[in-house]
């Protein structure tokens, strides 16, 4: 099984990827409808979408793991891509705080895949 998310930069990878247009939009994988009529649509599937199910899932799960106020800092920051002066007080932080939390936030997620780390669990 390939292992996901096993470095900082991979981790803002799929934080910055997850609402990319070929990602899903909702639950469902497949839409019907003119996808099945016209030559030009394949089999109604975006390229590179299956690949990354099993991706998303793990940030999903590792980030339903961390503070709640780290959770806001990332999805404000790589998901909504605000600026870190708009991310502050939103997050009731200082400027400065938010770029320390954002790293440690990132570090805790790589860290929530560490085979290690769940063995001594």
């Amino acid at each position: 099984m390939r292992v996901f998310l096993d470095t900082p930069a991979e981790v803002i990878r799929s934080l910055v990827t997850y609402t990319d247009w070929w990602q899903p939009s909702t639950s469902s994988v497949i839409q019907v409808g003119p996808a099945r009529r016209e030559k030009s649509y394949t089999d109604g599937l975006a390229p590179g979408l299956l690949g990354s199910l099993d991706e998303r899932a793990e940030l999903c799960r590792r980030v339903q793991q961390i503070a709640a106020r780290d959770r806001l800092l990332l999805f404000l920051w790589y998901i909504r891509q605000l600026p870190v002066d708009e991310i502050a007080p939103l997050v009731k932080i200082s400027r400065r705080q938010c770029f320390r939390r954002r790293a440690s936030a990132i570090r805790a997620i790589v860290k929530l895949g560490d085979p290690e780390r769940e063995e001594a669990a």
